[in-house]
């Protein structure tokens, strides 16, 4: 006799998570990269700071760290470094969300100089994205 069990929620389901989140990171790196491209090029002049918080190069520099930072996240969060610590990995997603998405809020408010708005929109919805995405890597069962 036979007995089977089943879950709530399928192996495709946890693949789905863990290829989604690779995606959005992947495409979250790109848009940190771009918009410290736009910062970079488009200084507004002198490049001073100007009443602004930080100034321009500053926000380039760190736009650029953080996109290396969520590639090297996504990338490793579908090896088998990410599938044995997902749980981390997935808190690293959310916070990493969270920063990319509050960075985008800075840029589309006008307190970073040389922001493009476009993509401070897009820095938004994907690091809301993120968060979420590494909150439902979080509820995934561990695999076995």
């Amino acid at each position: 006799m036979v007995i089977k069990t089943y879950t709530a929620r399928s192996p495709a389901d946890e693949s789905l998570v863990s290829t989604s989140g690779f995606m959005l990171g992947v495409l979250g790196g790109l848009l940190d990269f771009a918009s410290a491209t736009s910062i970079a090029i488009d200084q507004g002049g002198s490049g001073m700071m100007n009443g602004y918080l930080l100034s321009p190069d500053a926000w380039a520099v760190l736009l650029v760290a953080l996109g290396i930072l969520v590639v090297a996240v996504a990338v490793l969060s579908v090896t088998s470094t990410g599938v044995m610590h997902l749980k981390g990995f997935s808190v690293l997603m959310v916070l990493l969300g969270i920063l990319m998405a509050l960075i985008g809020t800075l840029m589309s408010g006008g307190s970073i100089q040389g922001a493009s708005t476009i993509y401070s929109y897009a820095m938004v919805v994907v690091g809301a994205l993120m968060a979420i995405n590494g909150a439902m890597m979080f509820r995934t069962p561990m695999p076995i």
